[in-house]
């Protein structure tokens, strides 16, 4: 069987704002170690609110859909359950598309 190469990994970057207004408040970029994965978006938010000390946010499945296939995924103020100083967090491709490995996907054939 011929040997499936990967040419080179880029690994995505997430973008994470805080907006009050049309005024950015905070601002963090977080590289993923790995490819992308949908599965894992809960973690990837669980750590990128808990560097910039802000609550985790409701994460429904129309955030990961539009996150996946829109590169943007925007949660609301309503979306979090503790009291929060922004009207709205959104977390950004910041790498281009996420495509994420179809799940036949091995990466080690």
């Amino acid at each position: 069987m011929k040997q499936k190469e990967l040419k080179a990994k880029v690994y995505p970057r997430i973008w994470a704002k805080t907006m009050r207004g049309d005024k950015m408040t905070r601002s963090y970029m977080y590289t993923l170690s790995e490819a992308f994965d949908e599965e894992r978006m809960f973690n990837y938010v669980c750590d990128i609110t808990h560097a910039m000390d802000i609550p985790t946010p409701l994460i429904l499945k129309s955030h990961v859909y539009n996150f996946v296939h829109f590169n943007i995924a925007k949660f609301l103020r309503t979306e979090f359950v503790d009291d929060v100083d922004f009207d709205y967090f959104i977390l950004e491709n910041s790498s281009g598309t996420i495509k994420p490995l179809p799940r036949y996907f091995n990466e080690d054939m």
